[in-house]
C-alpha cells in the first residue's frame, strides 16, 4: 500500500484533472474530501490517512480501491469501488451477553467490508454498525470477543431474534422471547436466567458476526 505523500499526491491527479489540469493544493483535495481544512491539515501532520473520506470520494467517481491503494493495472482489476461497503467499527464500545456492558470511551473507525457480505446477512447498508461483543450468556450461538453486525434501523421486535439492548446496566446483545405480551432477554447459556424488558431501548437486530478461530 502506497504511503501518505503518495495518497495525496494521487488525489491531487484526480482533482486536477476535474478541473481541467489545474494545479491543485492541499486545501483544493480537502474540500474535494468534504474534509475542514484545519482538520486535514493536522491529518497531515499525523499522517493519518483519512480512509472513509477517500473511499467515499472514490465510491462516488467508481474509481478502484484496488488501483487507488495497491497500483494494480485496470485489466486486472476484478471489483470496482462500488462492491465495497464502509461501516463504523465503534471499536471503545462493548455489548456484553453477560450482565451489561458500561461504555465511557467511544473510538469509531471504519470497516470496508464487501457488500456481497451484507447482502448475505440482509444488513442495511446505511444504518449497520460493527461492535465487539464480550461474555459468554450467548455461546455458543455467539462466542465472546466476536464483532457484531448491528442493523440500527431493524427495531421491530420479533420472537427469538437477537438484539442490542440499551438498558441502565449498559448493553446487552440478548434474544428477545415474547410470552403473553410480554418481552424477555432470553440467553442462549442456562446459566443465565430471563430478564424482563421493560424501559429498556432496542439499538437494533443483529444480523451476523465474524469470529476468530
Amino acid at each position: 500500500m502506497e504511503n501518505y505523500n503518495e495518497i495525496i499526491d494521487k488525489l491531487k491527479n484526480i482533482v486536477s484533472e476535474e478541473l481541467g489540469d489545474k494545479k491543485v493544493f492541499d486545501k483544493d483535495v480537502a474540500e474535494a474530501l468534504g474534509i475542514n481544512y484545519p482538520t486535514f491539515r493536522k491529518q497531515k501532520q499525523n499522517n493519518k490517512i483519512p480512509y472513509y473520506e477517500i473511499m467515499s470520494f472514490l465510491a462516488k467517481r467508481n474509481i478502484s480501491i484496488n488501483w487507488f491503494f495497491f497500483n494494480q493495472l485496470p485489466e486486472s482489476l476484478i471489483e470496482p469501488t462500488s462492491n465495497y461497503i464502509i461501516l463504523k467499527y465503534q471499536k471503545g464500545v462493548l455489548a456484553s451477553t453477560g450482565a451489561g456492558a458500561i461504555n465511557h470511551n467511544l473510538n469509531t473507525t471504519n470497516l470496508i467490508i464487501d457488500q456481497q457480505l451484507l447482502d448475505h446477512i440482509e444488513a442495511n447498508y446505511t444504518y449497520t454498525e460493527v461492535i465487539k461483543n464480550i461474555g459468554d450468556s450467548m455461546e455458543p450461538d455467539i462466542p465472546n470477543d466476536s464483532l457484531i453486525f448491528i442493523d440500527k434501523n431493524d427495531k421491530t421486535i420479533i420472537d427469538k431474534k437477537i438484539y442490542l439492548i440499551n438498558s441502565r446496566e449498559g448493553l446487552y446483545i440478548k434474544r428477545i422471547l415474547i410470552k403473553d405480551k410480554e418481552y424477555y432477554m432470553n440467553s442462549t447459556n442456562l446459566l443465565y436466567a430471563n430478564i424482563k424488558l421493560s424501559d429498556e431501548e432496542i439499538v437494533g437486530r443483529v444480523k451476523g458476526m465474524l469470529i476468530k478461530l
